[in-house]
């Protein structure tokens, strides 16, 4: 059995509208020496994704929804050998499922941009349609909710999106996804979003696997 080790990132970049934004991103991706990058919200329509293909060497596959929201997108790198057979695209923009074999490993690249209210129904509908797949799954993205009220936020308790987090955590058991980041850091307290609103620190970006 041949065993592939891959850097993945994933990031909300908050759109991709101006040519600055998308050398700053593109460059931080090359930093990471990421092969596998998940990105949300990049505002980008599929018109407009050859701006990201002349920056990057591989696949790019996108599912958007308008020039001022939404949209997510996946990109795997030419040096992986990741054959694709299926791709599930949102119509609203919000999630994108990239079926295929990596080597001799059936995988799904799965990319999530949540919503922001809590929408049990939007994650209970997903993660229905995950559950159908074949394979192995590394599902990434914002999910814009807090799965651990304790240690992913700043402020303590989050009983703002009490019923998503209780859907996703449920498929999380039935489908045997881990948070792998935080069962190798199971004490650490690290956010990836700042909320001006709730003047709050939170972690509610995820790689489940």
């Amino acid at each position: 059995m041949t065993e592939v080790l891959i850097d993945c990132a994933s990031w909300n970049c908050r759109g991709l509208r101006t040519l600055v934004k998308i050398k700053q991103v593109t460059s931080r991706i090359k930093n990471l020496k990421a092969k596998i990058v998940f990105l949300q919200e990049t505002h980008m329509l599929d018109s407009e994704t050859n701006r990201m293909k002349r920056r990057w060497p591989g696949q790019i596959f996108s599912a958007p929804y308008s020039s001022n929201s939404r949209g997510v997108m996946i990109m795997i790198h030419k040096s992986i050998p990741f054959q694709v057979e299926h791709v599930l695209k949102d119509s609203n923009g919000r999630f994108l499922i990239i079926q295929g074999n990596l080597l001799s490993t059936r995988l799904n690249l799965i990319n999530i941009y949540g919503p922001n209210e809590d929408n049990p129904n939007f994650y209970s509908n997903l993660f229905l349609k995950i559950s159908d797949l074949q394979g192995k799954c590394i599902i990434a993205g914002d999910l814009n909710c807090a799965l651990n009220q304790q240690k992913d936020k700043s402020s303590g308790m989050d009983n703002t999106h009490n019923r998503t987090r209780k859907v996703i955590k449920q498929f999380m058991k039935e489908l045997n996804l881990s948070d792998i980041w935080r069962d190798q850091n199971p004490t650490k307290l690290q956010y990836s979003c700042w909320s001006g609103t709730h003047k709050a620190y939170s972690r509610i970006d995820y790689f489940l696997v």
